[in-house]
């Protein structure tokens, strides 16, 4: 009988391991948002594209490196070769070395994530907020009360705070996921009729609400007109996580204008977009979640550390150990 997995989560994580397990068994994914990719995402808007998520990441493993071939191969993963400084304010820009090469799917972050989607069975729009015990299989509730299809295993590739409700008490060992700490994140889109005018393409940015800033149109495979994508520092964020949209826009303006110069007025687009979980503050300390007793696991970039890289390694490492139980 073919063992039947629903994967709750299609960011990197939870979609790695549908691709690792579906030679083994029968996968469903489900997704609460509109499109797969989590932080792997693009938001496209007044004729402007800002990967308002993950910026790009690199390729360390060997086994990292394989999976993403195919995608590679086909020119959806790509190189990127920005000019990065160090920012500021009251000090001269530093331009910083790079000592290995950064990459960004094209045309947009959530393109690899749907590369990966394109042969697993994914349901989006679909909000997971327990599972219920039903005899030997466990049955996904979604946010309406309607009750899905029953499943031999859980998987949660989602933010962990997305599963407190129902996951913790379940997994072997007391080992729960409530002590993982996550920062939030804002971003600040900016589109603009002429070039950014700014002399780099990517800049760190020092003792400052903002942590990060990118010409978000120099990366490959973008369309529409010159952009900048500035983004908060985690700290600052989770200090100022429920100020009003209108004072984040006001002091992150400031702040742009001191660094840079720019002065957000001049922009033809301006759009603020908050992640309430963005980044890994405090990680879980082990690879994934798994418990073959009750049949629930969980992985994710915040068992380990908050790279894409790290999303991937979970995933992969959970399903290490779902084919040592599964059927063969």
């Amino acid at each position: 009988m073919t063992v039947r997995i629903a994967i709750i989560g299609a960011g990197l994580a939870g979609l790695t391991l549908a691709c690792r397990l579906r030679s083994k068994a029968q996968v469903k994914v489900f997704e609460k948002s509109n499109v797969v990719g989590g932080r792997l995402s693009t938001i496209r808007s007044g004729g402007f594209e800002f990967d308002h998520g993950a910026q790009y990441f690199t390729i360390r493993s060997e086994a990292f490196r394989k999976f993403l071939e195919p995608a590679l191969q086909h020119g959806i993963v790509v190189p990127w070769d920005p000019h990065i400084v160090t920012l500021e304010i009251g000090r001269e820009a530093i331009v910083e070395p790079r000592e290995e090469t950064i990459y960004v799917a094209s045309p947009g972050m959530e393109a690899l994530c749907a590369h990966l989607a394109e042969e697993i069975s994914v349901t989006i729009d679909t909000e997971i907020v327990s599972c219920k015990r039903k005899k030997n299989a466990w049955q996904p509730v979604k946010a309406n009360g309607d009750f899905l299809e029953e499943f031999d295993w859980i998987v949660s590739a989602a933010p962990p705070h997305h599963s407190l409700s129902w996951a913790p008490e379940f997994f072997a060992d007391g080992i729960t996921f409530d002590h993982v700490r996550l920062r939030g994140c804002y971003s600040l889109m900016l589109g603009f009729e002429d070039a950014v005018p700014v002399s780099w393409q990517g800049a760190f940015v020092r003792n400052s609400p903002i942590g990060w800033m990118a010409v978000n149109s120099h990366k490959y495979g973008r369309e529409g007109g010159p952009s900048l994508l500035v983004q908060c520092s985690g700290e600052w964020t989770e200090e100022h996580l429920e100020c009003a949209s209108e004072n984040i826009e006001v002091m992150l303006s400031n702040e742009l204008k001191n660094l840079t110069g720019i002065d957000i007025t001049s922009a033809k687009h301006c759009e603020l977009f908050r992640w309430q979980y963005a980044s890994i503050a405090v990680p879980l300390g082990l690879d994934c979640l798994f418990d073959p007793e009750a049949q629930l696991a969980a992985c994710g970039d915040w068992c380990i550390k908050g790279r894409v890289e790290g999303a991937f390694k979970s995933a992969d490492a959970l399903a290490a150990r779902l084919f040592a139980v599964l059927p063969q």
